[in-house]
């Protein structure tokens, strides 16, 4: 990131384009641009972004489709620690909109600070972001309680047909399309479930067949972290 801010103070109009996953940061970005009083847009082309992330800032600013008479385009693919310590070399102040959309991708990135990539970095700079006026609470209530009944559906009919095998190290899912579309809810709804399913007592691997139209096995590993 080290060019950023050179070719943003030589930017007339600021493009940012992120994906789902790197919204929340971008958020922050766009926040730093803003107090440039630059002109900027904020893009995210993925389809469907979920309601769980409806409490970013800007998120009603967020477009759809990409700017064509933007002069700098930036496609961003930070994460939030590395953001977080762009902003601290740069003596830029993290205001509390950045903090907070800051301490939302931590939560993503870290699956609620419970995955292998977690240290004590990490717990430093959420430490400092609730200092910097985080809204932690709301973030974690949007990031890892959100649920929709589609979900819950889909939930309840996976954990119906569950296996447990090789002594319960192993817990194997299957779906079927029909399942999906009475549930309302996609494979990518699946995941929840399956993660779940990792905290089980013994539980090391999860597994999840997908059968299709054409009753193709889709075979998905979750392993514990």
């Amino acid at each position: 990131m080290n060019n950023i801010l050179k070719d943003v103070g030589n930017a007339n109009y600021i493009m940012i384009v992120a994906d789902k996953k790197s919204l929340a940061g971008a958020s922050a970005f766009y926040t730093h641009i803003l107090r440039l009083h630059k002109k900027v847009a904020l893009v995210c082309e993925s389809q469907n972004i979920e309601n769980n992330l409806s409490f970013l800032p800007w998120f009603d600013k967020i477009k759809s489709k990409k700017v064509s008479s933007a002069d700098l385009h930036i496609e961003f693919k930070y994460s939030s620690v590395e953001l977080y310590e762009y902003f601290k070399k740069n003596n830029i102040k993290i205001n509390p909109k950045m903090a907070t959309a800051l301490y939302a991708g931590l939560l993503q990135e870290t699956d609620g600070f419970l995955n292998s990539s977690v240290n004590g970095m990490t717990f430093a700079v959420a430490k400092e972001l609730v200092e910097c006026g985080a809204e932690y609470k709301i973030c974690s209530s949007f990031i890892m309680k959100y649920t929709t009944l589609a979900s819950i559906r889909l939930k309840a009919i996976m954990f119906k047909n569950m296996l447990l095998v090789n002594d319960a190290k192993t817990a194997l899912f299957e779906i079927k399309n029909d399942d999906l579309k009475s549930a309302g809810a996609s494979l990518k709804d699946c995941d929840e479930v399956l993660k779940e399913t990792l905290k089980l007592p013994h539980t090391e691997e999860v597994i999840l067949l997908h059968v299709d139209k054409e009753y193709e096995l889709l075979r998905l590993k979750y392993k514990e972290i």
